[in-house]
């Protein structure tokens, strides 16, 4: 009998170099394309997990404002853009209680691809609610962008 390895030029435990399987590289592949799709639909047309990567925020300028029955809450009028809003747009009001003064602003998020059919809203304003953490009392409502006091309405 022969004394040593099987095959010449082999040691003893040396074996055949094991590469991935072509599976997982399907898989990975497959993977990535799912991902760039999802990133795609996201940009482009506004949906699923990466919906805010297809949105637009635009600026609404605060005009007035006027007390509700409920001391805590606000309604703030915001001139609508010249194009009008979108049945799907909704305005956000957000106030920043700062001491003696209210500070307000307001956005609205519309999607990149969409285009606004011609039955929108249109006006020179909308109103929209805002609740604070402490009644308005006597104190200030300004608006962020240009630090003007706000007119206050009546209802």
């Amino acid at each position: 009998m022969a004394s040593g390895p099987l095959i010449p030029g082999m040691n003893e435990f040396d074996g055949p170099r094991r590469r991935v399987p072509r599976v997982v590289w399907w898989i990975v592949i497959g993977l990535a394309v799912v991902a760039v799709l999802i990133a795609g639909a996201g940009l482009m047309g506004g949906v699923g997990p990466l919906r805010s990567l297809g949105l637009v925020t635009e600026d609404l300028q605060p005009v007035a404002y006027r007390p509700t029955v409920d001391e805590r809450q606000l309604q703030i009028a915001v001139a609508l853009p010249p194009r009008g809003l979108c049945p799907d747009e909704e305005v956000q009001v957000t106030a920043f209680e700062r001491g003696p003064r209210v500070e307000v602003e307001a956005q609205v998020q519309r999607s990149r691809t969409s285009d606004c059919p011609a039955t929108g809203i249109v006006g020179d304003r909308l109103w929209a609610d805002v609740v604070l953490n402490v009644p308005l009392g006597e104190r200030q409502v300004i608006r962020v962008e240009d630090r003007q006091p706000l007119p206050r309405e009546s209802n």
